[in-house]
Order: structure tokens, then sequence, then C-alpha cells
């Protein structure tokens, strides 16, 4: 789940507690970031995949006045990261393609949120999509895979582009309207629910109409509830491309539970179909079952294990292999 309400705006309300203050005391300027480090082997025959990142964030704050910086450094061996464009799918026109054999790196946000101190903030520059119950982060996620994985790494958020937003949000409620100022005219409005201790519902839709990748609308609705030690958590997410390429509709159940202080577990469960974007041809659907646990050696410390395996129904798309990972995270 990404770490904030309802747009990144909200980020420096809650700073990473770990972060370490550069400028002189009371500037206002932090850094912070984490360290990467995955494994992951999927099916028996194939080779294990080494992935590493570092984000390094630079924070900055003074009055109603905040800033964030956020960059990427990637280490693969032979992987291939893509980091896709707004429309989050892999293989078309707007992606952005990062060949981490040598490494290569990626300014991931660039931003400035002006807060008028009653609930209402602006934001502008490079930031990330409200879309999805799902964080972009490794930091925020509870697991190492996504739950809508048939095409590529996620096939149905959003991840980041260039924009402006306006955000409104109480004890209650909170609204957010984002608007591309990139030329694929596309916008995206977020509706949260947070009337109710622990309980969180959201809703957001996203329509680009004029992307190099071709239009198309997307859709995610989502509730959280954290009864004690227990984390419960439910989606639809939709896809659709509206002049060609493939729709995506996915749905996922998440439970998280604290077993001590130190080892958590998560189940998840979720579906997938692929479609043909004019015929509805169906060329995947099916399910995807994933169980890690977890556990927390210090605060800034932390690791998990993934063991996910899907069941294809039908389509001509063949059934991804099942996944073993290994994750450490440090984060600073």
């Amino acid at each position: 789940m990404k770490n904030k309400l309802l747009s990144i705006a909200s980020l420096f309300a809650v700073l990473n507690a770990n972060a370490i203050e550069i400028g002189p005391t009371g500037s206002g300027v932090e850094l912070s970031g984490f360290i990467d480090l995955a494994a992951e082997k999927k099916g028996d025959d194939s080779e294990t995949s080494f992935v590493g990142q570092v984000e390094i964030a630079l924070d900055f704050s003074s009055g109603p006045v905040s800033a964030s910086v956020d960059f990427d450094l990637y280490d693969g061996g032979s992987t291939t990261v893509v980091a896709v464009g707004p429309d989050g799918l892999p293989g078309t026109a707007d992606d952005t393609t990062y060949d981490v054999t040598d490494g290569d790196s990626a300014l991931e946000e660039a931003l400035v949120t002006y807060d008028f101190g009653n609930g209402l903030s602006i934001t502008g520059g490079k930031m990330l999509s409200y879309m999805g119950f799902e964080a972009y982060d490794p930091t925020n996620m509870y697991q190492y895979s996504y739950a809508y994985d048939v095409l590529g790494v996620q096939d149905i958020y959003d991840a980041y582009d260039v924009g402006a937003s306006i955000d409104y949000g109480t004890d209650t409620f909170s609204i957010g309207v984002w608007s591309s100022l990139e030329a694929d005219a596309g916008y995206e409005l977020a509706l949260a629910f947070t009337g109710i201790e622990n309980f969180t519902a959201k809703a957001i839709w996203s329509d680009f109409s004029a992307p190099a990748s071709g239009a198309y609308e997307k859709s995610t609705y989502w509730i959280s509830y954290q009864m004690d030690k227990l984390l419960l958590a439910a989606e639809v997410a939709e896809n659709d491309q509206l002049d060609s390429g493939q729709d995506v509709e996915g749905m996922m159940i998440m439970a998280n539970y604290a077993v001590s202080d130190a080892v958590g577990l998560t189940l998840r469960y979720s579906e997938e179909e692929v479609t043909g974007a004019t015929n509805s041809t169906v060329a995947y659907d099916g399910s995807k079952i994933t169980i890690s646990p977890s556990y927390v050696f210090n605060d800034s410390f932390s690791g998990l294990i993934e063991y996910s395996s899907y069941d294809k129904d039908a389509g001509t798309i063949a059934e991804p292999e099942e996944l073993v990972a290994v994750e450490f995270i440090y984060t600073f």
C-alpha cells in the first residue's frame, strides 16, 4: 500500500523515522532511502536472478512549502528492469526501459507541495500515481511480487508521471485530483473514506485520452481493516485499453498477520483476466496464490521469503511458472 493517504503531498506529514537531518539544526533538510536486494527463481529450470535497487530521497520543508526528490539506482545482473510509463503496461510506446546489466539510474520523483494548513494542498512535479492498493516501492509492500503480473511486473496500476494535483483531507474523508502536464492528456481522481477507526476505503479512476501508446481508462477500488495484529484487504481493479492492446481485470484478497513483533505472515489470493481490447478474446484467465513470511531484524533491516503459484483456466498466454523469492531491505 502506498505510504500516503491520497497523494504524495501527505508524505511530508509522515517522514521516515530513520531520516538523517543533513542541514543545520532546524533547516528542514533530511536524507532518507533504502537498499533493496532480492533473488528470484521462476520454475525448476530457470536460473536465479538477482536484483538490486538503491533509492535516495532528499526532503525539504520550510513553513507551508515542502519538496522531495527521489533518485533510484539499479543493478540486476542479466535482468532488465522496466519502469513503465503512465499507462502502467510494459511494451508500449511510453515506456522507459532501464538495462541494469551494468547498472542504471532513474529520477523517480521530483515535486514541490504547498500546504494551506486547512487540509488543502497543491503539488506539482514528477510524482507517483494514486492508483492501487499495492505500493510502488518495496518498502511499502507486504510481499515481493504484485498480484497482477501475467503480462509483466505489474499489469494494471499506473506508475508515475509529470503533473499537478490538488488534495483535500479531513479525519473522515479525502479527495485528490491530478492532471498530467505532459502531452498524454490524462487525469486521476481519488476518493478515500477513513471515518471508521482502522478502516480505509478508496476509489480511484484515471483517464488518458491521447497518450502515444493509445487511450485507456483505469479504476481501482479497495478496502482495508486492521484488527489488532491482523490486516485484511480486498481490491478489484481494471485496465481498459480503448484503441488497441489488451484489457486487464483483476481482484485480490490479502491478509497480513503479525505473529510477533519480529515475525509476520502474508497470504494473498488474486485473479487476473486478460482480453483483447477490441475483440474480447480471452488471452489469459487464471489465479495466483502467494505465501510470504517476513522477519524484522531491527528498525532498519527486514527480510521476507515469497512463494507464489499460478493456476491458468483458459487463454493463449502461457501459465507463469512458480516463483520463489528472497528479499532484504535496509532503510535509512
